[in-house]
């Protein structure tokens, strides 16, 4: 393999939570240089997540990994300068207070391009930096509710659902991390920083909105486990309430699908001749594909059977086959991320890797730090002193510790 593609990259991230610290961690796996700046005494409040082990959240660790840790208190104004000197020598800044907050410091954009016009500030929230919504809070689960992604997770006679994963979190991460390339691309050309805008609201917006309502006269929403306009589409249960997907989108497959279950006149049935006709007689469909999969003592042997005959399909996993499933092994998608050192009971996390592959360079992931671990090191290199940065940081502690 090459060298590290972000090798010598310098990350300011002021981020906390999920979206923009895994952004920062992914950057850091590609051999970036990442300032993870923390709060003092309770530095992100990731540190704080479930579960913990040893005192140490594992969240933490997996979503700041290969970070250096920098304690400085921002209100104050040698923290503030000392982030301003690290702004300065930065390629990149990672940011995710509620909009504003960053100006109030007097560490926005506006102000810092002034002293490194070539940085890429790269802030992640909610509703974006700018409208109506710009200053509302919010996290994962407000991005999915306005975002319409809820509103279309469900059965149809239900309640809108929540997904399971921080589905808005993690496209923010994803986001933020290929906008920051297009930008480091965009820098390479004509020389200029800029700032990115990453809204967790609209990430999900992008991937979950159907707005065509205006011309269809239907305004989309939940159905369920099986497609709207498909079929057979869905999910379909077995014995053992073990389900498998199936998906059989052409003539062809449907005629193949109807071989396997051993019922070949359905595919010249004139209820199920054609897709639309399908899905008009979908409960209908859905019995008889249910039916046929009860006669397996478990779904994985009619799994066999379908991928025989080329059908479309999957065993629904829980999260032990997705760690014990052999393609994602072989195929590096699951890492042994190393712990925090001071985690004494687990060394190493099973988490997947990052989602994508590269031929010339790979992720190398590297542990998450102590908080203020790097404190010497990297304000030390600005030309504080030990004694300069020992007495901030005491003055700091203290503070903290009278409000409690």
């Amino acid at each position: 393999m090459g060298r590290p593609v972000y090798e010598g990259l310098k990350v300011l991230d002021v981020t906390n939570n999920y979206a923009g610290p895994m952004a920062g961690s992914m950057l850091a796996d590609y051999g970036a240089e990442v300032w993870h700046i923390e709060k003092p005494v309770l530095g992100d409040d990731n540190r704080f997540f479930p579960p913990m082990i040893d005192g140490i959240s594992i969240n933490y660790c997996t979503s700041n990994r290969g970070k250096k840790s920098v304690v400085l208190d921002l209100k104050d104004p040698r923290g503030a300068e000392a982030f301003k000197k690290l702004a300065a020598k930065a390629d990149v800044l990672l940011e995710s207070y509620r909009p504003g907050v960053m100006k109030k410091l007097g560490l926005s954009y506006e102000d810092l391009k002034e002293i490194n016009p070539r940085l890429i500030y790269c802030s992640i929230s909610a509703y974006g930096q700018t409208g109506p919504y710009a200053s509302r809070p919010g996290y994962d689960v407000i991005a999915q509710a306005v975002s319409g992604i809820m509103e279309m997770t469900g059965e149809p006679d239900g309640q809108p659902t929540k997904i399971g994963p921080a589905i808005g979190d993690w496209m923010g991460a994803l986001n933020a991390f290929g906008c920051i390339g297009t930008a480091l691309y965009y820098r390479s050309i004509c020389g200029r920083g800029q700032r990115i805008d990453i809204s967790l609201a609209r990430s999900l917006m992008w991937m979950a909105a159907k707005l065509d309502h205006g011309i269809t006269g239907e305004v989309g929403t939940r159905t369920g486990n099986h497609h709207s306009n498909l079929a057979p589409y869905g999910i379909f249960t077995g014995n053992n309430n073990e389900s498998v997907v199936i998906g059989v989108l052409s003539t062809n497959l449907w005629n193949k699908f109807c071989d396997v279950m051993g019922r070949p006149e359905l595919a010249e049935d004139e209820r199920f001749i054609s897709n639309d006709k399908r899905v008009a007689n979908k409960e209908i469909l859905i019995d008889l594909i249910q039916e046929w999969l009860r006669t397996f003592a478990h779904v994985s042997d009619a799994v066999d059977r379908l991928m025989d005959a080329g059908i479309p399909c999957a065993k629904i996993y829980n999260m032990i086959d997705v760690d014990e499933d052999p393609h994602f092994n072989q195929c590096g998608w699951i890492a042994n991320m190393p712990m925090a050192d001071g985690m004494t009971s687990v060394r190493t996390r099973r988490f997947p890797a990052d989602p994508f592959e590269f031929s010339e360079f790979s992720a190398e992931y590297r542990k998450a730090p102590a908080l203020g671990e790097n404190n010497h090191e990297v304000l030390g290199a600005l030309g504080y002193s030990k004694k300069e940065i020992d007495e901030m940081e005491a003055e700091w502690e203290a503070k903290i510790k009278h409000k409690k």
